[in-house]
């Protein structure tokens, strides 16, 4: 009781020593236009604001003293200042901010589980807007991924700089974080992209290579966060709706319908602030005809987030969404001469899932140097197949749990140190995987030490205990270490050394269902994968137009987990094993520039990779070596037009066994991708309400081609969208 009386005295008294605060202004440099959204921190602390819709904010509880304070925002050069803060008054403050580049002063809080400037960032990581999700029209979270440098997918699986290849479903080498949560299926252990609604995504950050040191689990290849639309400081209202058609098959051999296909959406969002309580609303539902047979879909999502601001200094955020869809499932086609046709014996296969979840974090700052994060997230998955082939109805369900409490401690200027703990637990039942309680523990830290002005060391480590039912558990301890050189103004270069791991999912180790060609084949002996990293890289500031980033890369794996195939009477029977050792080795460079005052933006991106398998002395399978993509877009008052480039390489290996049993026929013909995608939009605002509309033009040039055995991808499709914010 003593301590405790000893420690609400010091707090008290720490509160009436803290009565300073800083208020002020961020505007154009150029005129008087407040800037709404721009961030403001006070270096060495953890304290900060971001300013409201007109340009203002305030800092409260601040010890008195003399503080450097940095302003920055994304198109915009970054600015600090001394600020003087005297007790028990108010120090107000006003900036302005000069125009610059996109990408010159972007942050993002990825990397190190804090915001950082994108220059000071010891890895490579891209950034995906929301303005680039809504004109290319995304309808969802997988379709935004393929425009991201070193990122492609096979089918709906992703694939970072050669990390994956094509695992039919189970498992995943990256880990999707949603707002800052690890978001990934307790049973399958994959990437559930359609349970977060692209309309309500702010931005998307990917960081490329191993980050376990970090995230744990799932994260050796490399992190998706999915960071949702904070609630609006003014009210906001959003509705938008689409429609789009697909183009006929380009061989008359191809056409199974008389039919024209068509895919349509319509969304609604709204927000609203009530003094220091705000809240928003999302829902969208979306209806896909599909231009193959049984592949159409219907799928609806809500999404709410509500936060409270107690004081200056702590604060609470709530999340909940909710998905149901209902599918057919095209597994691979019945020959190239029936490209969109499945084989007759899943002709009707389909699928329903719905799941939802709420999640909360609280943050608050206990002192000028310490922040106490705390996160949590329950979710519940039911899935399953009404039919698949000649199986009887299976289905999974799961409850998964995840916490973490983490410290944020900043000791000056130079030293930032982030410590946590957090732990994951999965409750799985169901015919699919049976009964199943799965879950583990993990203890990290990450010290970030500036020894100069030039050179910052980030050094780090996790502590793992998982298990997924397996005879043995699994205890790993993964080091990072990681140095940033700023070479000159504008140009650094950054070095990073990491290891990851990955625990089996439950599917890879317990499935025994499935239907039709395919069926599982348990293997409780799986062990976990292990990969170890490195990469080096320079980013530099080309004048006043905008970045160029290049960097090599490699990655060791031990244990790799791949499924093997048991052809067996024309079935195809899957085990995931530890098969293979393997080494992905590259480079990726990025380009962005930005001309007349960024009205006319192009951007580039290059990734070779030579994805090894030492066990084999073979290529991996499904992993592409080139990658290039490249897109510009021009703005002229209130009209736009850009187009988007993708280049992928042929596979050199894929599932040949299935080819060479007939079981997909034709399934080794498959070409380079090589997709154009166009727009024309239009903004205007009318009597206080913003209109945006946008024509798209999708693989323009219907160029035929797959991504995953067996699987055509969209012919030419046009869509055209309107959206209104009022």
């Amino acid at each position: 009781m003593k301590f405790l009386a000893l420690l609400l005295f010091f707090f008290t008294a720490y509160e009436l020593v803290a009565a300073g605060s800083i208020r002020g202004r961020v505007m154009v440099e150029t005129s008087d236009e407040p800037l709404s959204g721009a961030n403001v921190r006070i270096l060495g602390t953890n304290k900060g604001a971001v300013t409201d819709a007109y340009g203002e904010f305030r800092i409260g509880d601040i010890s008195p003293g003399t503080y450097t304070v940095g302003f920055s925002m994304i198109g915009f050069q970054k600015v600090t200042t001394k600020v003087d803060v005297k007790e028990a008054e108010e120090t107000f403050v006003e900036v302005r901010l000069k125009e610059a580049p996109l990408q010159s002063e972007q942050v993002v809080v990825t990397a190190s589980k804090r915001e950082q400037s994108l220059q000071d960032v010891p890895v490579s990581i891209s950034v995906l807007d929301a303005t680039q999700i809504s004109y290319r029209n995304s309808v969802s979270l997988d379709e935004a991924l393929r425009y991201v440098p070193g990122v492609n997918m096979t089918g709906p699986q992703i694939n970072i700089r050669g990390s994956s290849g094509y695992s039919l479903g189970a498992g995943s080498r990256v880990l999707m974080l949603l707002d800052g949560i690890p978001f990934i299926a307790g049973d399958t252990g994959e990437l559930i992209f359609e349970a977060i609604p692209a309309g309500h995504i702010d931005r998307i950050e990917v960081v490329k290579g191993a980050s376990s040191a970090l995230y744990g689990s799932n994260a050796l290849g490399g992190v998706v966060n999915v960071i949702t639309k904070p609630v609006a400081s003014v009210p906001e209202t959003y509705v938008r709706t689409y429609g789009g058609l697909y183009s006929k098959p380009t061989f008359d051999q191809w056409k199974w319908s008389d039919k024209k296909r068509y895919l349509h959406g319509q969304s609604a969002g709204v927000s609203r602030r009530f003094g220091d309580f705000g809240m928003s609303a999302f829902f969208s539902r979306q209806v896909d005809d599909g231009y193959r047979e049984n592949d159409f879909r219907r799928r609806y999502n809500v999404f709410l987030k509500a936060r409270q601001e107690f004081t200056s200094s702590s604060s609470l955020t709530l999340n909940a969404g909710f998905l149901h869809q209902f599918s057919g499932q095209f597994l691979f086609w019945r020959s190239l001469d029936s490209a969109l046709i499945p084989p007759i014996k899943n002709q009707t296969d389909n699928l329903k899932s719905t799941r939802y979840y709420v999640s909360g974090l609280f943050n608050t700052i206990l002192s000028d140097n310490t922040l106490i994060t705390t996160k949590a997230m329950w979710s519940h998955n039911l899935w399953g197949f009404q039919q698949m082939g000649d199986a009887e109805r299976t289905e999974s369900k799961s409850d998964g749990f995840r916490a973490e409490i983490s410290a944020r401690v900043s000791l000056g200027d130079h030293h930032i140190v982030t410590a946590g703990v957090d732990g994951n637990l999965d409750v799985i039942g169901g015919a699919m995987f049976e009964s199943r309680t799965i879950g583990g523990l993990a203890l990290y830290a990450q010290d970030e030490i500036t020894l100069s002005e030039k050179v910052s060391l980030t050094l780090g480590a996790r502590f793992d205990l998982q298990s997924v039912g397996l005879t043995e558990r699994s205890l790993q301890f993964n080091p990072k270490t990681a140095i940033v050189y700023n070479i000159a103004e504008g140009t650094s270069l950054r070095a990073s050394f990491g290891r990851g791991f990955r625990v089996p999912s439950v599917a890879e180790a317990f499935i025994a269902a499935g239907g039709g060609f395919v069926r599982g084949v348990p293997n409780t002996d799986l062990k976990p994968e292990r990969s170890t990293s490195y990469e080096v890289g320079i980013s530099h500031q080309v004048f006043e137009q905008g970045s160029i980033d290049v960097a090599a890369f490699r990655s060791d794996y031990d244990n790799l987990i791949e499924p093997g195939l048991i052809i067996a009477e024309q079935n195809l029977n899957v085990q995931w094993r530890n098969v293979t050792s393997a080494r992905v080795q590259g480079f990726e460079t990025a380009l962005k520039l930005g001309f007349f005052e960024d009205n006319l933006i192009y951007s580039l991106g290059y990734t070779y990779v030579y994805p090894e398998d030492r066990t084999k002395n073979d290529i991996l399978k499904y992993r592409p070596r080139h990658l290039f993509y490249t897109n510009a877009s021009v703005r002229l008052d209130w009209l736009s037009v850009g187009g988007d480039f993708r280049f992928v390489s042929r596979a050199d290996r894929i599932d040949n066994e299935l080819v060479e049993t007939g079981i997909v026929p034709d399934g080794d013909e498959r070409t380079d991708i090589l997709v154009a995608d166009f727009r024309l939009g239009a903004d205007v605002s009318l009597g206080g309400v913003s209109l945006i509309t946008t024509l798209n033009v999708k693989n323009a040039f219907q160029r035929n081609y797959v991504e995953l055995i067996g699987n055509m991808m969209p012919p030419r499709t046009y869509l055209l969208s309107l959206e209104a914010r009022f």
